[in-house]
C-alpha cells in the first residue's frame, strides 16, 4: 500500500510541475522599450538629441523621468516591442489532424 502511495504522490508532482512548465514556458518578456514623445497637442514628436531605444524597462524609467524635468512641455511614454511567440508545434499537428 505504502509503495502505491508514493507512486501516486509523484506521479502528481510530475504532472503538476509539468504542467507549471508547459505553461511559463509561453510567458515572454519584452525586448525592446522604446520612449515616445508627444507636444502639447498629443502629436507624437521626434527630438534631436533624446535617446528613445532601450532594452530594459527600469533605465527607460528613469530617462523619462530625467526628460520630464528637461522637457517639461513634452509627455513622455514608454511603448514595447513585443516579439512573436512560437506555440508548441505538438497542439498545432494535432489540431490539424
Amino acid at each position: 500500500m505504502r509503495k502505491i502511495l508514493e507512486k501516486f504522490v509523484t506521479a502528481f508532482f510530475i504532472v503538476t510541475l509539468g504542467a507549471l512548465w508547459y505553461c511559463t514556458k509561453c510567458f515572454v518578456k519584452a525586448n525592446q522599450y522604446r520612449i515616445v514623445i508627444y507636444d502639447v497637442l498629443g502629436n507624437q514628436v521626434d527630438i534631436d538629441g533624446v535617446r528613445t531605444s532601450f532594452n530594459t524597462h527600469k533605465v527607460a524609467n528613469s530617462f523619462i523621468s530625467e526628460y520630464q524635468n528637461r522637457f517639461s512641455q513634452y509627455t513622455f511614454s514608454i511603448s514595447t516591442e513585443m516579439p512573436i511567440i512560437k506555440r508548441n508545434w505538438l497542439f498545432e499537428n494535432l489540431k490539424k489532424n
